[in-house]
Protein backbone atom coordinates (compact mmCIF):
# COMPACT_ATOMS: atom_id res chain seq x y z
CA UNK A 1 0.00 0.00 0.00
CA UNK A 2 2.48 2.20 0.71
CA UNK A 3 4.61 1.31 -2.56
CA UNK A 4 1.83 2.56 -4.12
CA UNK A 5 0.89 5.75 -2.48
CA UNK A 6 5.01 6.46 -2.81
CA UNK A 7 4.43 5.71 -7.30
CA UNK A 8 0.99 7.44 -7.56
CA UNK A 9 2.62 10.60 -5.70
CA UNK A 10 6.26 10.43 -7.82
CA UNK A 11 4.05 10.09 -10.99
CA UNK A 12 1.51 12.85 -9.96
CA UNK A 13 4.74 15.20 -9.38
CA UNK A 14 6.25 14.52 -12.57
CA UNK A 15 3.51 14.80 -14.63
CA UNK A 16 2.59 17.83 -12.91
CA UNK A 17 5.76 19.22 -13.41
CA UNK A 18 6.11 18.02 -17.19
CA UNK A 19 2.34 20.23 -17.80
CA UNK A 20 3.97 23.31 -16.03
CA UNK A 21 6.91 23.45 -18.24
CA UNK A 22 4.39 22.73 -21.23
CA UNK A 23 2.32 25.73 -20.08
CA UNK A 24 5.04 27.81 -20.21
CA UNK A 25 6.87 26.96 -23.23
CA UNK A 26 4.26 27.77 -25.31
CA UNK A 27 3.42 30.86 -23.32
CA UNK A 28 6.59 31.85 -24.11
CA UNK A 29 5.99 31.11 -28.13
CA UNK A 30 3.05 33.02 -28.33
CA UNK A 31 3.16 36.97 -29.87
CA UNK A 32 0.87 38.19 -27.19
CA UNK A 33 3.47 37.57 -24.57
CA UNK A 34 6.07 40.51 -24.10
CA UNK A 35 9.02 40.49 -22.07
CA UNK A 36 8.98 43.09 -19.23
CA UNK A 37 10.01 46.45 -20.32
CA UNK A 38 12.09 48.78 -17.81
CA UNK A 39 9.04 51.47 -18.57
CA UNK A 40 10.68 53.71 -21.30
CA UNK A 41 9.14 52.72 -24.11
CA UNK A 42 6.08 54.43 -24.64
CA UNK A 43 5.48 58.04 -26.44
CA UNK A 44 2.66 60.31 -27.72
CA UNK A 45 2.80 59.96 -31.42
CA UNK A 46 -0.34 61.81 -32.38
CA UNK A 47 -1.90 65.18 -30.77
CA UNK A 48 -3.89 67.78 -32.05
CA UNK A 49 -6.47 70.52 -31.07
CA UNK A 50 -8.99 71.75 -33.79
CA UNK A 51 -11.67 74.30 -34.15
CA UNK A 52 -13.88 75.15 -36.62
CA UNK A 53 -16.74 77.41 -36.90
CA UNK A 54 -19.60 79.42 -38.74
CA UNK A 55 -21.54 82.75 -37.53
CA UNK A 56 -23.93 80.15 -35.02
CA UNK A 57 -22.40 76.48 -34.95
CA UNK A 58 -18.84 75.80 -33.34
CA UNK A 59 -17.05 72.27 -33.74
CA UNK A 60 -14.16 71.99 -31.27
CA UNK A 61 -12.43 68.23 -31.34
CA UNK A 62 -8.80 67.01 -29.93
CA UNK A 63 -7.35 63.90 -29.55
CA UNK A 64 -4.33 61.97 -28.16
CA UNK A 65 -2.40 58.94 -29.74
CA UNK A 66 0.27 56.95 -27.78
CA UNK A 67 2.75 53.45 -28.98
CA UNK A 68 5.11 51.86 -27.06
CA UNK A 69 5.21 48.44 -25.35
CA UNK A 70 5.01 50.32 -21.85
CA UNK A 71 2.09 52.65 -22.97
CA UNK A 72 -0.83 51.27 -20.92
CA UNK A 73 -3.05 54.40 -21.51
CA UNK A 74 -3.40 58.10 -23.35
CA UNK A 75 -5.62 60.62 -22.07
CA UNK A 76 -6.54 64.48 -23.61
CA UNK A 77 -8.96 66.85 -21.31
CA UNK A 78 -9.82 69.61 -23.16
CA UNK A 79 -11.51 72.94 -22.48
CA UNK A 80 -13.95 74.72 -24.86
CA UNK A 81 -14.19 78.23 -25.14
CA UNK A 82 -16.90 80.05 -26.87
CA UNK A 83 -17.31 83.96 -27.02
CA UNK A 84 -14.78 83.85 -23.99
CA UNK A 85 -16.49 82.02 -21.81
CA UNK A 86 -15.39 78.66 -20.72
CA UNK A 87 -18.65 76.83 -21.57
CA UNK A 88 -17.60 72.83 -21.37
CA UNK A 89 -14.68 70.82 -20.48
CA UNK A 90 -14.06 66.99 -21.30
CA UNK A 91 -11.80 64.40 -21.33
CA UNK A 92 -11.12 60.70 -22.68
CA UNK A 93 -9.04 57.85 -21.54
CA UNK A 94 -8.00 54.80 -23.59
CA UNK A 95 -5.04 52.46 -24.14
CA UNK A 96 -3.65 54.35 -27.22
CA UNK A 97 -6.28 56.49 -28.92
CA UNK A 98 -8.32 58.82 -26.75
CA UNK A 99 -10.18 61.83 -28.50
CA UNK A 100 -13.20 64.50 -27.19
CA UNK A 101 -15.46 66.88 -29.16
CA UNK A 102 -18.10 69.20 -28.28
CA UNK A 103 -20.56 70.85 -30.88
CA UNK A 104 -22.85 73.65 -30.04
CA UNK A 105 -25.30 76.16 -31.74
CA UNK A 106 -24.55 79.71 -30.74
CA UNK A 107 -26.72 82.97 -31.39
CA UNK A 108 -24.00 85.07 -32.66
CA UNK A 109 -20.57 83.35 -32.65
CA UNK A 110 -17.64 85.84 -32.32
CA UNK A 111 -14.34 83.27 -31.52
CA UNK A 112 -13.97 80.21 -29.95
CA UNK A 113 -11.03 78.32 -28.52
CA UNK A 114 -9.72 75.20 -27.58
CA UNK A 115 -6.82 74.29 -24.92
CA UNK A 116 -5.89 70.59 -24.65
CA UNK A 117 -3.30 68.34 -22.32
CA UNK A 118 -2.48 65.11 -23.53
CA UNK A 119 -1.17 62.81 -21.86
CA UNK A 120 0.48 59.37 -22.30
CA UNK A 121 0.81 56.67 -19.08
CA UNK A 122 3.47 53.69 -18.51
CA UNK A 123 2.84 50.28 -16.10
CA UNK A 124 5.11 52.06 -13.56
CA UNK A 125 2.70 55.48 -13.51
CA UNK A 126 5.13 57.98 -15.25
CA UNK A 127 3.56 60.41 -17.69
CA UNK A 128 4.89 62.48 -20.75
CA UNK A 129 2.48 65.71 -21.42
CA UNK A 130 2.00 67.64 -24.26
CA UNK A 131 -0.23 70.71 -24.95
CA UNK A 132 -1.70 71.96 -27.45
CA UNK A 133 -4.44 74.73 -28.81
CA UNK A 134 -6.90 76.06 -31.56
CA UNK A 135 -8.50 79.15 -32.35
CA UNK A 136 -11.59 80.35 -34.67
CA UNK A 137 -11.04 82.26 -36.15
CA UNK A 138 -6.98 82.16 -36.96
Amino acid sequence: MKKRLVRITALSTVLGTLAISASIGLAAEEDSVKPMGDGTDFSITGKRSWADGTRNTVNLSAYTEGEGRDLTKVRVYSYFYINGDLKHQDYDNDPSYASVEYEKKVTNLIDTEIRSSHYAYNSFGDKIERISEAYWPE
